[in-house]
Order: structure tokens, then sequence, then C-alpha cells
């Protein structure tokens, strides 16, 4: 009887997100009959398609065991370089050029975590005065609206699948099949879960630990700084304050889709619930007309509720690394 309680206990777990998904969007819909109409459906979607991008790539960092709490200042500083640099020249290559930044700002996370010892908590929380600081200097401190000439480059936005799906959604979704990829089928993906769960036995087995936390830090910073991109898109604008409130709601939806803080449970398909539970709340709060100020209560007693119902049975305590 104990064994089949754990495995009915398991299964549960890993079906709570779904059936608060489901909840959510049944308590919403009997509020407001227009809450699952094809015109909010697609804005869910359109709003999902950035969270997803960090909060997919974010989970790799949380499948450590760490925390990465940059990355609200990441987004802010690629949404403010990427608005500029369309702005001034039109290109459409400032994906790839924020893809790289990405790449730096993770290396750096992933570095003074690994090479100095510093726990993700402390370092994180400096580069996101770094990258935020950033932001702000290249800004002056004021959003800057894409001119319309520059509105050609960045149109294919607005493009739908069946009058449903938003383009950029669909592109975010093929982002998380590539992280899935590296999750399931590379060894970087195994050696994440394997450090997760036991860092010392991993090293023994002969996992480059160290190297396994520098990709997935880059992982996320190029998640982070490919959702700023996204922002500038969307808003047709750079907001230097764009990503203050996406470092929990991105925490959120990772917790909320069922990995743990203790690392080596979870993945980038449960994140994906996870983000469209985060979504859907945001939306319906808006649609029912809560104040923005109460949704980040919300977002933080669901980070903490999150986290007590996938508490790591093992018994580990939650020690961010």
């Amino acid at each position: 009887m104990p064994a089949l309680a754990r495995v009915f206990r398991d299964h549960l777990s890993s079906l709570m997100p779904l059936l608060c998904l489901a909840l959510v969007l049944g308590v919403f819909t009997s509020m407001n009959a227009n809450f699952l109409g094809v015109y909010n459906i697609t804005s869910i979607l359109t709003d999902t398609a950035p969270l997803l991008l960090v909060a997919g790539s974010l989970t790799f960092v949380l499948l450590l065991g760490c925390i990465d709490l940059s990355t609200g200042s990441i987004i802010s500083c690629s949404c403010v370089i990427a608005g500029l640099y369309i702005s001034e020249t039109g290109s459409p290559v400032m994906l790839v050029l924020m893809a790289l930044m990405g790449v730096l700002a993770g290396l750096l996370n992933g570095l003074v975590y690994t090479l100095l010892r510093v726990p993700t908590f402390v370092a994180t929380l400096c580069t996101s005065a770094v990258w935020q600081c950033a932001a702000l200097l290249i800004s002056d401190g004021k959003p800057k609206g894409i001119p319309i000439k520059q509105w050609s480059v960045i149109n294919w936005s607005k493009f739908t699948l069946f009058d449903l799906f938003p383009i950029t959604f669909l592109v975010a979704l093929g982002f998380l099949a590539i992280l899935f990829f590296i999750q399931n089928r590379t060894r970087v993906g195994k050696s994440i879960y394997a450090v997760g769960a036991n860092e010392k036995a991993s090293r023994m087995m002969g996992v480059a630990t160290t190297w396994t936390k520098l990709a997935a830090f880059t992982l996320a910073g190029v998640g982070s700084a490919l959702a700023g991109v996204f922002y500038a898109i969307k808003l047709r604008s750079s907001l230097p304050q764009v990503g203050t409130p996406l470092t929990l709601m991105a925490i959120a939806a990772v917790v909320l889709g069922g990995t743990t803080l203790t690392g080596g449970i979870g993945g980038v398909l449960r994140t994906l619930v996870g983000v469209l539970l985060v979504i859907a709340i945001q939306n319906g709060l808006n649609l029912v007309g809560v104040d923005a100020f109460w949704q980040q209560i919300c977002f933080g007693t669901l980070v903490i509720v999150a986290i007590i119902l996938n508490a790591d049975k093992s018994g580990r305590d939650i020690i961010i690394k």
C-alpha cells in the first residue's frame, strides 16, 4: 500500500499543473464568458511567447538547484538595445545580436558562480543591478518608440495561423522544442539533471559540473535576451524597466509547472504549462479589473504555494546554491 500511495502521489503531483490550469480557465470563464473567446485566446498566446522564452530556458538553472534573479534586467537591457537598434538601422539581425548578448550575460552569471564561488542568489542579484543600470543609461531612463517607418521590419509579429495562433507564439514553441531536445537528447541536458540531483555523485561519475553549470546559465541568458527582443517588437518601443516584474513571473511559471527548487526534478514541457497558467491568471485578473500591484502579490503567493505542493519528498532542504 505505501508503494501504491507513493505512485498515486507522484502522478497527482505531475498532473497538478494541468488540473490548476483547467480550474483557472473554468473560474475565469464563469466570471467572463469572453475569457475563452478567440480574440482573448490569441491575446493570451501573444503574451505567452516572451515569457515562454525566458521561463523555458530558466528551467535549466532551477534544475541545477540554483536561481537566476538577473533575467528581468537582461530582458530590460535587451529590449532597450533591440528597440534602439531597430529604430536606427531597421535591420532584422537584432535577434542574432541579442542572442550573443544573452550568451555573455549568462556566462557572466555562470563564471561568478563557478569560479568565484559566489552563491547564485547573490551573484545574479548583483549582475541584475548591472544590466538594469545599463538599460537605464543606454535609454537615458526614458522609453523610446520605434518609428513607424521601421515597422516593416517587425510587422511579421502580427501574423497569426488560422487567425488564432500568433507567429510569435509559434516561434517561442520552436525555441522550446530546441530546449526540449537539449534536455532529453544531449549530454548537457542529462548532466544538468544529474548535477541537480546530486552534484557530488555526478562529479565522481566524471560529469563536468563546471561546464554544465555554465551551459545552464548561458541558456537562461539567451532566453532572457530573446524575450527582450520580443517585448521590443510587441510594444514597438524600448522600455528600460519592462523586465522588472518578469523575474518573479518567470520563476513562478517554472515552479508552478512542477520544477522543484531543490534541483533534478522538472522539465521544459512542465514549464510550458506553468507559463500558460501564469499568463491565464494575469489575463483573467486584468479582465476582472484587479490592480497590477495586487497581481504581484498574487504571483508571490502562488510561488509559495507551488513550492509547498512541489516540495521534494526525499527530505532534502531547499538550499539555493
